[in-house]
C-alpha cells in the first residue's frame, strides 16, 4: 500500500512537471523531517537550502550534519516558514501537524516524504525526492551505488547462519517490517524476531532475551552513549559475560531512515558479523 501512494505521489510531480515547458528547479527548500533532510543534503547544494530540522544537528549523530553541509536548521515552526519563504517544503510523518495545515492551504508545495523500511521503498524514496528538488540524475546516482553494494552482499552470504537480536534495552525488538530486518537481512544475518507474531516491534523481557540465545546482540549508538534506564540494561553484567564478545553498535540513524547508504550499513554489518563469527569460533 505504502510503495503504491509513493509512486502516485511521483507520477503526479512527473505530471506536474510535464505541465510546464521548462520546469525551473526550486531554489529555496525547506526540510522538517530528519530522513528528508539527508537525502536533501546529499541531493541538493547548501545554497539552495533554506534550512533543515534541527534533527540533523550534530548532537544527534545525523548521517550527514546540518553543520558538516554549512547549512541552517529550523524547529518546524510556521513561523520559520513565513520567514524563511521556501518555494518547495519537505515533510514527514511526524513534521509539526499546524505547519503542515498551513502548506495544504498555501501556494508554497509541499512534499510528504513517507517512511522507507525495504530497499524497494528506498528507491521509490529516492527518486520520490531527486524529482521534486529537480535532481533526478543525482538521485539515480545514489540508487546505482546502492544497488552495486547490494549485488555484491548477495554474491557473497556468510558460511553459516548468524541470529542477531537488535536489542536496544527496554525490551523493544525490531520485527520483520522494519529498516533494521531490510538491513540485516542484506548483510545476510538472520532476525531473531522472524518468529514473532508482531511484524513491527515485539517486547522481549531480560530473561526472554537470553532464552533465545542469539548469536550476536546488537545495540543503536544512542543506547550506548546516552545515560538512563536503555543504557543500564546494556550494562547489565549477566548480558555482559554472556555477550562481551558478541556485541555490535550501530548507527541508529541509518537504521531509522532509509537511505541509499542503507546498503553501506549492511555492509559494514556483515563485516562485524564476520569479525565475530571469526573471533568465537571454537578452536
Amino acid at each position: 500500500m505504502k510503495a503504491r501512494w509513493i509512486s502516485l505521489a511521483l507520477a503526479a510531480l512527473v505530471c506536474a512537471g510535464a505541465a510546464n515547458a521548462a520546469p525551473s528547479k526550486p531554489q529555496r527548500l525547506m526540510s522538517l523531517n530528519l530522513c528528508a533532510d539527508q537525502l536533501l543534503l546529499q541531493l541538493v547544494p547548501p545554497e539552495r537550502i533554506a534550512s533543515v530540522s534541527f534533527l540533523s544537528l550534530a548532537s544527534g549523530r545525523p548521517y550527514i550534519s546540518a553543520e558538516s553541509a554549512h547549512v541552517k536548521v529550523n524547529y518546524g515552526s510556521l513561523e520559520e516558514v513565513l520567514t524563511q519563504k521556501p518555494d518547495l517544503v519537505l515533510a514527514g510523518a511526524a513534521s509539526t501537524p499546524t505547519t503542515k495545515a498551513f502548506l495544504k492551504q498555501s501556494s508554497i508545495p509541499l512534499i510528504e516524504v513517507p517512511l522507507a523500511n525495504t530497499f524497494g521503498e528506498i528507491r521509490a524514496v529516492t527518486r520520490l525526492v531527486g524529482h521534486a528538488v529537480g535532481e533526478e540524475e543525482k538521485a539515480q546516482a545514489l540508487l546505482g551505488k546502492m544497488e552495486a553494494t547490494l549485488a555484491e552482499l548477495a554474491a557473497n552470504a556468510p558460511p553459516r547462519r548468524i541470529v542477531v537480536a537488535g536489542w536496544g534495552g527496554g525490551g523493544e525488538i525490531p520485527g520483520r517490517e522494519t529498516l533494521f530486518n531490510a538491513i540485516l537481512t542484506a548483510a545476510g544475518g538472520t532476525n531473531v524476531a522472524d518468529t514473532m507474531r508482531d511484524t513491527r516491534f515485539g517486547v522481549f523481557d531480560f530473561e526472554q532475551l537470553l532464552a533465545v540465545r542469539p548469536d550476536v546482540i546488537a545495540f543503536p549508538d544512542a543506547a550506548i552513549d546516552q545515560p538512563g534506564l536503555r543504557r543500564e540494561q546494556i550494562q547489565n553484567r549477566v548480558v555482559q559475560k554472556f555477550y562481551a564478545n558478541r556485541q555490535i553498535v550501530y548507527p541508529e540513524t541509518l537504521y531509522s531512515c532509509g537511505l541509499p547508504q542503507s546498503a553501506d550499513a549492511a555492509k559494514a554489518l556483515r563485516q562485524a558479523l564476520l569479525g565475530i563469527v571469526a573471533r568465537t569460533a571454537p578452536p
